[in-house]
């Protein structure tokens, strides 16, 4: 069970640092007033496309009079360490983002090229912080999940709509994009899919949302579309812009291959950590990777034993963490910079984002993984979702599938591993690694000795003690008075998620 400190607390206005019970997950403190001139704040497209134009002529010359865009030296960056992969299997890293798991101990300096792009991306980050617009009081009401579709999702979409309606959920639902991605006439189809689901098709450009038999025009001033129209990364700057427009004042954000496996109505009122934050976070099985100089900018310290996020699941009270949305939004506008140099796509555009604007947020350490087990070894391919208190596996993000050429079946999504107890004791080791058992796959294991402090993919055999043969029914919670506390358990996926592998397999 995670378990909140304050660490070096203070209700000053310097702005507290706050920590739960260790460093692996940070909160921070409301935002630090700053002076900033905003007749000089606007951005335009011209400025992110010259990062030149945004250069001082000092900083030129300490870094030369190579002026190429940046994003053409990041294509030509490399990684030292051999034995780390992406999970897209591109041959580069972003310029900014080690392979090495304990970043924040990298003291190796930075080439002449990337002084200069911190520079840029500090100057950008200024005028986009006197871009973020106050919060639009009376503008959003009641709870909603929250989607965004483009190209070639097609199967996913289904299958995500059909188990939203199968979990139940008296939940209403957008789904958002982009006219120049899909025809009004295809998202309406998907809306036949799910009869039952309180469901509308939302697009940024005409501002409306539609339902089978009515349209809703919404204020334009509140639909707060990506700038980019042609987006390379496919739609993952509609993620923030999304959450940002939608009508709901309460958003639970999925991506379109984070499949729910329970009703998440009550998630939104029964979550203390979420009714404490107003924003839940979710991490991905990789310890953040950002250089020092990255967070000097953000003006942060730096992630040591800090997960990147997964932003494939997003709970939010935007009222509350306002700030820290709007400066995400606005920095996935200008993807072809953050992507490109402090951010592995958009997932760590939030964490960031949030931190540069000093809103707090709490990231559930809680690592589940549904995948493989030959009787002595896990493989995990997917990251599912709990609430703070590890009481239920809400959502499963079948993660790792769209990069390997591994069937979802009966036998690979069989067996569901889970870390319960207190993770922010460093209780568990979570990682996304290759041992000789196996493909590259999420390991969970319990800390022994110095587990934690190894880069190594640890190869230790599951036990049967942490074998669970226990059937929990729908409204069961993982943790129970008779349960022991910091222990990492395999068992059948249907005996903890019940429904999610037949539903899914019958639908998918």
């Amino acid at each position: 069970m995670s378990k909140v400190t304050e660490k070096d607390c203070s209700d000053s206005d310097d702005g507290a640092l706050y920590s739960i019970n260790s460093d692996l997950s940070s909160i921070y403190s409301d935002p630090t007033e700053q002076d900033s001139d905003n007749s000089e704040s606007d951005l335009s497209s011209e400025e992110v496309d010259d990062e030149s134009n945004i250069t001082d002529s000092k900083q030129q010359e300490s870094c030369g009079e190579d002026n190429e865009p940046p994003t053409k030296k990041l294509r030509e960056a490399r990684s030292s360490v051999t034995d780390v992969t992406r999970y897209d299997n591109f041959n580069y890293w972003p310029l900014f983002i080690s392979a090495l798991t304990d970043a924040c101990n990298i003291t190796n300096g930075i080439n002449r090229e990337q002084p200069r792009i911190l520079f840029n991306v500090s100057e950008i980050l200024v005028k986009l912080r006197g871009q973020v617009v106050p919060f639009p009081e009376e503008t959003f009401e009641g709870r909603g999940i929250v989607l965004t579709v483009g190209f070639a999702q097609a199967s996913n979409e289904k299958v995500s709509l059909k188990m939203i309606e199968l979990s139940g959920t008296k939940l209403p639902v957008q789904i958002w994009y982009s006219s120049s991605q899909r025809s009004h006439g295809n998202m309406l189809d998907l809306l036949r899919i799910v009869p039952k689901l309180n469901a509308s098709v939302c697009c940024f450009e005409t501002a409306q949302c539609r339902t089978l038999t009515s349209v809703l025009n919404l204020n334009a001033t509140y639909v707060y579309k990506p700038l980019a129209p042609n987006l390379p990364y496919r739609t993952f700057p509609y993620k923030p812009a999304a959450i940002i427009s939608a009508t709901f004042a309460e958003v639970l954000f999925l991506d379109i291959d984070a499949y729910l496996v329970r009703n998440p109505d009550n998630w939104f009122w029964s979550d203390p950590m979420y009714l404490h934050f107003g924003a839940l976070f979710f991490p991905d099985a990789i310890l953040s990777r950002q250089h020092p100089a990255v967070w000097n900018i953000f003006n942060t310290i730096c992630g040591h034993d800090e997960f990147e996020f997964d932003s494939s699941v997003v709970l939010v009270d935007k009222a509350r963490v306002w700030k820290g949305l709007y400066m995400t939004k606005l920095m996935n506008d200008h993807h072809q910079i953050f992507y490109g140099s402090i951010s592995d796509g958009d997932k760590d555009t939030f964490r960031l984002g949030f931190r540069y604007m000093q809103v707090k947020y709490y990231l559930v350490v809680i690592p589940c993984s549904t995948g493989s087990f030959n009787g002595t070894h896990f493989a995990g391919y997917t990251l599912c979702k709990t609430d703070s208190l590890s009481q239920h596996i809400y959502v499963n993000h079948l993660h790792l599938f769209k990069y390997l050429t591994i069937p979802q079946n009966s036998e690979t999504l069989r067996y569901t591993r889970i870390g319960i107890g207190d993770p922010n004791n460093h209780s568990f080791v979570f990682q996304h690694c290759s041992t000789s058992a196996g493909p590259y796959a999420f390991q969970i294991h319990k800390v022994i000795n110095h587990d934690r402090i190894s880069n190594r993919c640890i190869n230790r055999k599951i036990t049967s003690d942490e074998v669970k043969n226990y059937t929990y029914i729908a409204d069961e919670p993982l943790i129970t008075d008779w349960f022991q506390y910091d222990r990492v358990m395999i068992a059948e996926t249907s005996n903890v998620m019940p429904n999610f592998l037949k539903n899914y397999l019958k639908i998918q």
